[in-house]
């Protein structure tokens, strides 16, 4: 099974239909199946078959183009981070060891030193470059044929927010059997525009962009996050279907709130964090009739659980599980704990990832008995929903006792003086560690410390309860729009000397 040999067998009942578009450039889905073969067959003239190749570039067509030619090809596209430092870029290569590295022309300063010697090297141009990218594929034609049941989708790499980046492997059959998963949960069953501005590299916006064209849709390409123009996308296709961090979608209501666009969309899906419950109301006043969805995953699981934002569900939820993926909380001893404790979750689907990349230690260590140990501690209830207590690698240690900093922001994102929050641990000579929440305020409403702990009480133990507060005019994210907790906790230490 090839997942680009299907999109191209599909392309053929809608040639005409426009497959992406960048607002410049657009390309038909008898155009895109033809540049997928030709960069199938350029790759194998070149000796390029069954083996890794690189990406070095932000979202543009031929990034798109390209990558699905090399799946085509049999090879497995390695995504690499432009916002990546030079010392992880060329660790990431000598461990990864691609035949062929394509980047855009701001980023091949990037490809120098000993890591990229004897590599050969294409540049995304307008054919005037050393190692065109248009030049190269102009020698070869389009009658490559797909590499029958290659073994990888493509290789992405975690955020690295704990240590190096992991190469996480994702095979063919496990992205389409999460089409079907989300499709059957958001309803995508007539896709017909698609909008995920975020970064290809991360796979949020990579899964939007095959699934779109998987389901012979049309995916609207933008080159970075920009609020008005995905305003200005939605207005004129009423029926898109956004992808959005939460991050995101408070962009796109402080935007709504300063022009008069009447942006409609059939469905918003959010990832990547907490969608705080104050942004929720705002996006289901102010884009009336669209479907607000919010889902739980991670790279190595792919999607695990979801739930439709009506104002119904229980707070703090993250939602039932997607079909077909089981659940299970366990303690230390890997032994199942009762409804409505704290467990760690590990999760079994055809969803999962099949392994880090040249990493089988690593590997071994997150799967026992074809269970998968996310490195999340959650509490599952009698009725199956499941809520988040709080990550591992985040845990904070006050006064002996353990907090977790999720299950603490759960319950701050509640108030709607809150537009954004993290909670971490910082030094306290008596506590050890003193429970910290950093507030972005949604308006003009500011609340002192005390009116934060006793708005907590009700739902926190008192150990969890934050000790101090701080209050941010705007926070620092990741390329993938999560808040970039280390950073901020820096700021927070530095504010502290």
């Amino acid at each position: 099974m090839n997942l680009a040999e299907l999109i191209v067998e599909r392309a053929q009942q809608v040639p005409h239909r426009i497959a992406i578009s960048d607002g410049q450039e657009e390309l038909t889905y008898a155009e895109l199946a033809e540049r997928v073969r030709q960069v199938a067959g350029s790759l194998r003239h070149g000796g390029h078959t069954k083996q890794p190749i690189a990406i070095l570039s932000g979202n543009r067509i031929e990034f798109a183009e390209f990558l699905l030619g090399a799946v085509y090809a049999g090879c497995a596209p390695v995504l690499l981070d432009p916002n990546w430092p030079q010392t992880v870029l060329e660790q990431v290569i000598r461990q990864c060891e691609p035949g062929l590295i394509v980047s855009e022309e701001q980023h091949a300063a990037m490809l120098t030193g000993s890591s990229f010697c004897g590599l050969v090297r294409l540049v995304f141009d307008n054919g005037h470059t050393t190692g065109s990218y248009r030049n190269w594929l102009s020698g070869f034609g389009t009658e490559a044929e797909a590499e029958k049941n290659p073994e990888l989708l493509f290789i992405g790499y975690t955020s690295g927010t704990t240590g190096a980046p992991k190469g996480y492997m994702r095979t063919h059959q496990s992205w389409l059997t999460s089409f079907a998963a989300t499709e059957q949960a958001f309803g995508l069953h007539q896709m017909q525009h698609v909008l995920a501005p975020g970064p290809f590299v991360h796979s949020l916006s990579l899964f939007a962009l095959l699934q779109s064209l998987y389901s012979l849709a049309t995916f609207h390409l933008l080159a970075a996050f920009d609020a008005a123009r995905v305003l200005e996308l939605c207005s004129c296709h009423p029926e898109m279907i956004l992808f959005v961090v939460p991050a995101m979608a408070g962009a796109l209501l402080n935007h709504a709130d300063r022009t008069a666009a009447a942006a409609t969309m059939q469905a918003i899906i959010s990832s990547g964090g907490k969608w705080p419950a104050a942004s929720v109301q705002e996006c289901r006043d102010r884009f009336r009739g669209a479907k607000l969805y919010e889902y739980y995953g991670s790279s190595e699981a792919s999607y695990i659980s979801y739930q439709e934002l009506t104002g119904a569900e229980p707070p703090d939820s993250l939602g039932r599980p997607f079909s077909g993926v089981e659940l299970s909380s366990r303690d230390g001893q890997f032994r199942e704990v009762p409804p409505g404790t704290v467990g760690e979750l590990y999760v079994r689907s055809g969803m999962m990832f099949a392994g880090y990349y040249g990493l089988p230690d690593e590997t071994e260590q997150v799967f026992r008995d074809g269970w998968l140990r996310t490195g999340d501690y959650v509490v599952l209830d009698h009725e199956g929903q499941l809520r988040l207590a709080g990550r591992a690698g985040s845990m904070i240690k006050s006064g002996g006792l353990k907090v977790f900093p999720e299950e603490v922001e759960a319950v701050l994102l509640r108030h709607p003086a809150i537009g954004e929050v993290m909670v971490c641990g910082l030094p306290d000579e008596r506590w050890g560690e003193q429970v910290t929440a950093l507030i972005a305020w949604s308006g003009a409403q500011r609340l002192a410390l005390e009116d934060i702990r006793s708005y907590c009480q009700p739902y926190l133990a008192s150990y969890k309860l934050p000790k101090r507060l701080i209050s941010v005019e705007e926070f620092s994210y990741t390329g993938s729009g999560k808040i970039a907790r280390q950073l901020m906790k820096n700021r927070a230490l530095e504010g502290m000397t």
